[in-house]
């Protein structure tokens, strides 16, 4: 089936959950995600005892 189209319906939403959301790479995948049409940040997970836990994760990554 290689090459050929599918009857699948397109996706209207991709929801991604980031790792380590308030560190560097977390905060910049956060940011990436929110340029790509149809994909939204659904889950930001940090480690325990994190100050960040409970925060916007859109606001940490700015």
């Amino acid at each position: 089936m290689s090459g050929t189209a599918t009857n699948d319906p397109p996706v209207s939403e991709m929801g991604l959950v980031v790792v380590g959301a308030a560190g560097r790479m977390g905060q910049a995948l956060i940011r990436a995600i929110h340029t790509i049409p149809g994909a939204r940040v659904a889950g930001a997970i940090e480690r325990a005892g994190s100050p960040h836990i409970g925060k916007d994760a859109g606001e940490l990554a700015g």
